[in-house]
């Protein structure tokens, strides 16, 4: 008898859970063998490329998306419009405008012409603005419900406010209030329905699995390719945006 023919001997004599138990295990590792293994290269890390977003490598890979979205949008920035922090957005895409307004919490901005602190109730003038370009601002509030409804009920009737949030990114110890909050698009949107009473609200959201593993690490878009962020998944949103109009 062979060695092979014993040990095939000697297993028949085991009991049968541990039988069961020894076919699921081979079949695991044949299984195993079939699918190749990752490469993970220098991808095997547990700290980012960039604590920054990618910003030190290049262009935050959220940025892409947050120029697609305020691009798409355009003609909604026009008249008397009301950005927070810096006239980015509305000063790269907007469209017959004849006065921006700046909020900021942080009275040391110079640019701003608004300081207050959307948390509180009432703090903007009411149907005064066009527009409203609210990028990556939401997660800081204590108060997202009073937040949102200040912006929205500073609308003119007609007006649209263009707001974004974060779903999968790092969390931001540096700013200058605490960053707290990440949305799903049905958060999102529900959120928005509470808070903007009456509001024609469209919510989507932008990413996939590999620019949401990309911006996490760290990587810039500049070391994407460019049809990396073509794909839009709706299990691995990066970004939700909404475009939200008060009625006339």
């Amino acid at each position: 008898m062979t060695v092979r023919d014993r040990i095939k001997d000697e297993l028949r004599q085991l009991p049968y859970p541990v039988k069961r138990q020894a076919r699921r295990l081979s079949s695991w590792r044949r299984g195993r063998r079939i699918i190749a293994p990752v490469r993970w290269g220098t991808m095997r890390r547990t700290r980012p490329y960039s604590a920054r977003w990618g910003s030190d490598r290049g262009t935050g890979i959220d940025r892409v998306y947050l120029d697609r979205f305020f691009e798409r949008h355009s003609k909604d920035m026009h008249g008397t419009v009301l950005e927070v922090q810096e006239p980015v957005f509305s000063a790269r895409y907007g469209a017959d405008i004849a006065e921006t307004a700046i909020l900021d919490i942080e009275p040391r901005n110079m640019l701003a012409t608004i300081v207050a602190d959307l948390n509180d109730l009432d703090v903007l003038p009411r149907e005064s603005f066009d527009c409203i370009v609210a990028p990556q601002t939401i997660q800081y509030l204590t108060q997202p419900v009073t937040g949102l409804k200040n912006l929205y009920e500073s609308l003119k009737p007609g007006g649209v406010l263009l707001i974004t949030a974060p779903f999968i990114q790092k969390i931001d110890h540096n700013g200058e209030g605490a960053d707290r909050l990440r949305f799903s698009p049905l958060a999102f949107n529900e959120l928005l329905e509470t808070s903007c009473d009456g509001a024609e609200i469209e919510v989507e959201s932008f990413g996939n699995v590999l620019t949401s593993i990309a911006f996490l690490m760290g990587i810039s878009a500049e070391e994407m390719r460019p049809q990396d962020f073509d794909v839009f998944d709706p299990a691995y949103p990066m970004l939700v945006t909404a475009r939200v109009r008060r009625p006339s």
